[in-house]
């Protein structure tokens, strides 16, 4: 019996060790679709700068990324509970770094701006209290940054699930404002259809920056210290620039 039992330990911590070897050799990433950021293409092959990167580190570290597409909101839930371990693009802010673990830089640069009808004159100058009244849309879950959150507090507010939605019902005139980053909205407007055309309004909102994060659990460390130091190399090396003009996206200074 004493031997069965040091039988039967050795055989789990061996299905232990094997299983946490599969885990090691297969991630997966998650985030929903950002233009030149995160995207999947007709023949079902992901693409954008994202991708890019986190190919090269499948590569480097000797194992296969699958990846998938979610609503923002499911894929933050997916990688904060462990169910996956890399989100592909968020924004940083505090309420996040509580429920994620950030790497140690961004990889991307957005612009957030008010986009308004071509036809349309909006007081926008900077000062929230002059566009008090009007209609504005927002995307669902995305971050603005904390002080367009304070300072829009007491404005109409209508949030969108996707940017098509709010480019429509922008260019329908059922809103003023649409906040929203440059990079997806042109790429969105690109490929379809409005009643009237619509452009972003000056001055900007402000900038927030994109990054890779992890699941918090002290399990997930390792793969995120692996991956600050493969991106570090990318910086140094000039790749990261490289690639960021092939996919047209701006990167942090």
């Amino acid at each position: 019996m004493i031997l069965s039992k040091i039988h039967l330990k050795v055989l789990l911590l061996a299905l232990s060790g094997f299983c946490c070897t599969v885990q090691a050799e297969d991630l997966l990433a998650v985030g929903t679709r950002f233009n030149q950021i995160f995207e999947q293409q007709a023949n079902g092959e992901f693409s954008g700068l994202g991708v890019d990167i986190l190919n090269r580190f499948a590569k480097q570290q000797k194992v296969t990324i699958h990846y998938e597409i979610a609503p923002w909101r499911r894929a933050q839930s997916m990688v904060e509970r462990g169910q996956a371990d890399i989100l592909i693009g968020p924004y940083l802010n505090q309420a996040r770094q509580s429920l994620l673990a950030f790497s140690a830089k961004a990889f991307y640069r957005d612009e957030i701006v008010f986009y308004a009808g071509n036809a349309s004159v909006i007081p926008w100058n900077g000062d929230y209290e002059r566009i008090k009244g009007l209609r504005i849309g927002k995307m669902q879950g995305w971050s603005y940054g904390e002080s367009f959150n304070e300072k829009t507090q007491s404005l109409a507010i209508d949030e969108f699930v996707d940017i098509k939605s709010g480019i429509e019902r922008l260019s329908r005139g059922d809103l003023d404002l649409l906040a929203t980053n440059v990079r997806n909205t042109e790429a969105t407007l690109a490929n379809i259809k409005i009643p009237q055309a619509i452009g972003p309004i000056f001055p900007i909102i402000g900038t927030q920056d994109g990054y890779m994060a992890f699941p918090k659990q002290v399990q997930f460390a390792p793969l995120k210290q692996q991956f600050d130091r493969f991106f570090e190399d990318m910086l140094q090396s000039g790749e990261l620039a490289n690639l960021s003009k092939i996919h047209s996206v701006t990167i942090p200074n």
